[in-house]
């Protein structure tokens, strides 16, 4: 097996040029400077020190950017990942202490084991070739949550931007009645300095797509903090991070009970990040053009989140946010994100002095602009007006990411997506066709009123089968004297379904009504062999293509009615019935 397989990045290595280093080097250059002040954000979001943040963007990223599928997909912590991982803590107990309760050096070690036990899942995941299941996770379901997670992330950053002390609730209902309570304490220097952050932003984000606006905003709006003495007005800054080089860590322990505890949160974080991952990277490589698999997206991703246990950084999954500006800066392969956490510890080197000065307030205002854009009206409308289910899906996860903890909501999530798919593949779609329909234009042009072809859409498997054998029933009650069953566009079936249709061919034979099989797929007709459902038929009652079996139908209805008007003309006894009644010559159905 080629070493390729096992290290994606000799494949990229191989065909490396000059122009793909300028290209990746100059993504990377404008990359970090928006990246540094984002992964800080994300990591007040999870309710830990901005350091925990910027570290998750050096060794993770690279990691998870060689050994990934996506060449621009750029991993690290993200919004909704760290909501989760915030909302975990708050509730988790391990060993029947609380670790919300623990200081936060004695906290930090269970969050890095979250986020190794979470790199282990995801990699499990990935050399068990899982990758494709995230499609099961519907759109509606993405929507809600991430919806839901932004008035979260806002709600949560209402007190840092009035400049609220004190204990700060969780859940989003009481963190809105406790800000609407303290709205006599405002802290207008706290407030002015979050405006003024939303405010350049919003300027200098006008100058280029490509210019480091965020970055420059908190640079500028930290040297005003420092200026004017914003501490002595009750404004609280980041503080000077104790170690700029990422300090190795090790989970509290290998016991099988702090695993145990661990678990859950680290399993919603896994899935989380799994489905946000893949879904931007196949978007990525459809706009592209390039190959994605996602199994091996999920080794990588597995491996940065290992790499970010093991050099105290939070989880993270694929940056969206990060991966457009990544492409839009001219990155051509996988080794521009990698350098851009190759290039985050000088550049914070240089700006540490700075982000010791940066006000929290400042940094909630960059979240609330971030949680602006989280929410996509258009996507909500959509998924609100498609369907019901996709409007009950859409709301059930929306409410429960607003109600319940963030991890329950995702595992809620995940089973609406799983009930919605198995809602719609359990409900095949039997109907008669009508003599104008597309599919009986080759029929012959003598086709008799007696023939009705129903057409079946969709997978019979075993959950399928009540309703397949409720419509059935159905449209049996209309009278036919002989039936053509359209099979064509059933591309799966089971033993179950199998049995289904071996029960309406015998419902039919009991009624002396005549039944074709048009079986395109030679996958179905190789299950109804051996099956044996096609032993019940003899020859000229199974065909391959719709023209064939109406050709079938007409010939044997014909052969029916002419046995009829025979029958009809015979002598009758005295009773009145026909000597031959008893013949049923309709038995190959």
């Amino acid at each position: 097996m080629r070493i390729a397989t096992f290290l994606p990045v000799l494949d990229t290595l191989r065909h490396y040029s000059l122009r793909d280093l300028r290209g990746d080097f100059m993504a990377a250059l404008t990359l970090t400077p928006m990246a540094i002040p984002q992964v800080m954000a994300y990591a007040l979001i999870a309710g830990v020190h901005p350091q925990y943040g910027i570290y998750a963007a050096m060794l993770p990223v690279v990691v998870a950017a060689l050994w990934g599928s996506s060449r621009y997909l750029v991993a690290g912590p993200t919004n909704a990942i760290s909501m989760v991982l915030f909302s975990s803590v708050a509730t988790l107990t391990v060993g029947g202490v609380a670790l919300g309760s623990l200081p936060p050096e004695a906290r930090m070690p269970y969050i890095f084991g979250i986020a190794l036990l979470c790199g282990l899942l995801q990699l499990g995941m990935g050399l068990a070739r899982l990758g494709e299941l995230v499609n099961f996770i519907s759109h509606s379901v993405m929507v809600g949550f991430a919806t839901g997670a932004a008035l979260l992330i806002g709600a949560g950053q209402l007190g840092t931007v009035l400049g609220f002390t004190g204990p700060k609730p969780t859940g989003f209902f009481p963190q809105i009645l406790w800000a609407a309570q303290g709205l006599g304490n405002i802290n207008l220097w706290s407030l002015g300095l979050a405006s003024l952050t939303i405010v350049l932003c919003l300027l200098l984000r006008r100058i280029s797509p490509r210019f480091p606006a965020t970055l420059v905003a908190l640079i500028l709006v930290g040297l005003t903090a420092y200026l004017l003495d914003a501490p002595a007005h009750g404004v609280k800054l980041v503080g000077p991070i104790p170690s700029i080089i990422p300090p190795l860590s090790l989970p509290p322990g290998f016991e099988l009970g702090i695993i145990n505890d661990l678990f859950m949160p680290a399993l919603a974080i896994a899935l989380l990040g799994a489905v946000e991952s893949l879904a931007m990277g196949k978007q990525l490589a459809a706009v592209r053009g390039d190959h994605f698999d996602g199994s091996r997206e999920l080794v990588g991703q597995g491996l940065g989140n290992i790499a970010a246990g093991l050099t105290s950084g939070i989880p993270g999954c694929g940056s969206f946010t990060r991966s457009a500006v990544m492409i839009a800066s001219g990155g051509r392969t996988r080794l521009g994100s990698a350098l851009s956490g190759l290039l985050a510890l000088p550049m914070l080197l240089a700006l540490s002095p700075l982000v010791s000065w940066l006000p929290m307030p400042a940094l909630g205002g960059v979240l609330l602009m971030v949680c602006a854009g989280m929410i996509n009206l258009e996507s909500f409308r959509f998924c609100f007006m498609a369907t019901r289910v996709d409007r009950a899906v859409l709301l059930l996860t929306l409410g429960s990411t607003l109600l319940l903890d963030l991890e329950r909501a995702v595992f809620v999530g995940v089973l609406a997506s799983l009930i919605l798919y198995i809602y719609k593949t359990s409900h095949p779609r039997v109907r008669r066709l009508e003599v104008d329909d597309p599919l009986l234009e080759d029929a012959p042009p003598d086709l008799p009123p007696g023939i009705a072809v129903y057409l079946i859409e969709g997978t019979l498997f075993f959950g399928a089968i009540h309703e397949l054998e409720r419509q059935l029933e159905a449209e049996e009650q209309q009278p036919a004297r002989l039936v053509v069953l359209h099979l064509t566009r059933v591309f799966w079936l089971d033993a179950s379904g199998a049995h289904a249709l071996a029960s309406f061919l015998e419902r039919c034979h009991a009624r002396s009504t005549p039944v074709i099989l048009v079986v395109g797929s030679q996958n179905v007709r190789d299950v109804l062999a051996r099956s044996r459902v096609l032993d019940g038929l003899s020859d000229g009652f199974v065909a391959g293509t719709t023209q064939e079996g109406l050709r079938m139908a007409v010939t044997l209805l014909r052969r029916i009615q002419g046995q009829d008007a025979h029958e009809a003309r015979q002598p009758q006894d005295d009773t009145g019935a026909h000597p031959h009644s008893g013949t049923d010559t309709h038995h190959g159905a």
